[in-house]
């Protein structure tokens, strides 16, 4: 009998509330989203209450392939997946267990997302790679940092049975996309599936502009799929960086029209992504030539000082209508094309009250957990699409996380979410 991975002991299923009740036709599938830590970003710095062994390779792979391997889950979302170890562990690992798969990356990154999914309930019959960088514009805005996300249709039905070319095989640069398994076949629109969607958005927590310009072009992908293929349902999962209270999470979620309150919309102006240089008043007025400024007595390298800063207030205040107008137009743009998403761990709050907290209401207190603890990773879907949540796997005891994750029970700063969906 094989071990449960000390990661999983004191995790279950909870059966959410408000579930409808399950017709003996129906039939489920789980899905996992996780990101578990790529290796080349690991600093001491970032966890330096981790031990040396829970920080190693070695450890964090097995752990992690023990962890997900039990889980067993028929779809898996992965964030942070390093590609040398893709190629030399994953890929070969989950292939065995019968999982077919696909890798998206960035060029400039070492890491990327993939989806994998269960050979004998699934096939792919498409697929777009968003990559969010000097490419794509949103708004006429080019994106500068360079994330991706990947999105996916499965068809249910096995891919073994399946005796035909992957037609998609070439719609992605293979510099770019890996494959891992059988080839799968086409399908006509309307036929019953899941547009799985996984990305991994911006990480500086300042960067709430930045990650709307990625959730708006994450939802154009989505919507172009399912418009596509409308019999499929949409599953959305990924590290978002962003936690509950948080505009993109209101904008993503809550009945149209949103209304953000002035934390959230201030969150939201723009912040440059190269520092700017300071202000030219480095040498500023003092009060003896504040006292003279405007009169006939003020010198002429004070009238100059006086100058430049009115025209530096003049210079903020247009810039600072302009990032207002620019907030707007995105806030506009993901509500006009895009019904709102429900989060599976919406109500966890009521499942586990050792999750409860006030500063944001039914999400669960954290995903992540290292020396900065908060939620920011989902697994959203769309209501009204034929998909029903069923379940939704607790989330460890706090005690066997502390001071921090990673550590040499727990291989990643975040924590595996799973959810159990039924469908006609």
């Amino acid at each position: 009998m094989i071990a449960i991975p000390e990661a999983c002991r004191d995790r279950k299923w909870l059966s959410v509330a408000g579930a409808t009740s399950r017709p003996a036709s129906e039939r489920s599938f789980t899905i996992m989203s996780y990101n578990i830590l790529c290796q080349k970003l690991i600093r001491r710095s970032l966890f330096p209450y981790a031990s040396s062994n829970s920080l190693k390779w070695k450890l964090r792979r097995d752990l992690l392939l023990g962890e997900m391997s039990h889980w067993k889950a028929d779809i898996m979302c992965l964030q942070e997946v390093e590609i040398e170890y893709w190629h030399k562990i994953f890929a070969q690992h989950f292939k065995k267990l019968g999982y077919d798969s696909r890798l998206f990356y960035s060029k400039s990154k070492s890491h990327g997302v993939a989806v994998l999914w269960k050979r004998s309930k699934f096939h792919i019959v498409d697929e777009i790679s968003v990559h969010m960088d000097v490419s794509m514009d949103v708004c006429d805005e080019t994106l500068q940092t360079d994330n991706v996300g990947l999105v996916t249709a499965l068809r249910f039905g096995s891919a073994d049975s399946m005796d035909c070319a992957d037609p998609y095989a070439d719609s992605v640069d293979p510099e770019y996309r890996i494959d891992s398994g059988v080839p799968a076949s086409g399908v006509q629109a309307g036929t019953e599936g899941i547009v799985v969607s996984n990305t991994h958005l911006f990480w500086r927590p300042d960067a709430c502009y930045e990650r709307l310009q990625q959730q708006i072009a994450m939802l154009a992908a989505q919507r172009e799929m399912q418009e596509k293929y409308p019999g499929f349902s949409l599953i959305s999962c990924g590290d978002f960086n962003t936690t509950p209270d948080d505009a993109g999470y209101a904008l993503l979620t809550k009945a149209r029209p949103v209304t953000l309150n002035e934390w959230q919309l201030d969150n939201l102006l723009p912040t440059t992504m190269i520092e700017e240089e300071e202000s030219s008043s480095d040498t500023p007025i003092s009060y003896a030539e504040m006292t003279t400024a405007g009169t006939s007595s003020e010198s002429d390298d004070t009238t100059s000082k006086r100058l430049r800063l009115e025209e530096e207030e003049r210079q903020a205040e247009i810039d600072f209508a302009r990032d207002q107008e620019r907030v707007q137009r995105l806030v506009k743009l993901i509500q006009a094309d895009n019904d709102p998403l429900r989060s599976c761990y919406g109500t966890y709050a009521d499942l586990d009250e050792s999750y409860r907290t006030e500063q944001w209401v039914g999400e669960p207190i954290y995903t992540n957990y290292a020396k900065w603890n908060g939620t920011l990773d989902y697994i959203f879907y769309r209501p009204g699409q034929g998909l029903d949540v069923r379940d939704v796997m607790s989330l460890p005891a706090e005690e066997r996380m502390k001071p921090g994750l990673p550590n040499e029970v727990f291989a990643s700063d975040h924590v595996a979410l799973l959810a159990r969906f039924g469908c006609a």
